[in-house]
């Protein structure tokens, strides 16, 4: 069983294999949990959303630094 792994989303897939519950949770994912910015971001960075919610632009190791602490 595959189940939602964003806080407090009770989503699980309900599908007859595992790879068509991955298909579902993906799409789940996309539809439910993704927001698309529009902006332009320099070769090598990253959107990030801070805990306060809002978008900071970071390189990916910054944004790796930021996401293990």
């Amino acid at each position: 069983m595959i189940r939602c792994s964003q806080d407090e989303c009770g989503w699980v897939a309900i599908a007859p294999s595992e790879r068509a519950a991955l298909k579902q949770y993906e799409s789940h994912l996309l539809e439910t949990h993704v927001e698309t910015v529009e902006t332009e971001i320099p070769d090598g960075h990253v959107q990030v959303r801070t805990d306060d919610g809002e978008w900071e632009t970071m390189t990916r190791e910054q944004a790796r630094e930021f996401h293990d602490r």
